[in-house]
């Protein structure tokens, strides 16, 4: 139980981390609409 949150976890703040950094970097506006349309 305890490793399977670790996992759940990790990977909930590797998915926050990369959103961060992608909302840092200057994405063109089409490409943040065709992500907002998913």
């Amino acid at each position: 139980m305890a490793v399977e949150s670790m996992t759940r976890v990790s990977s909930y703040l590797g998915l926050v981390s990369w959103m961060y950094l992608h909302s840092r970097i200057d994405v063109p506006s089409e490409t943040r609409t065709q992500y907002r349309s998913l």
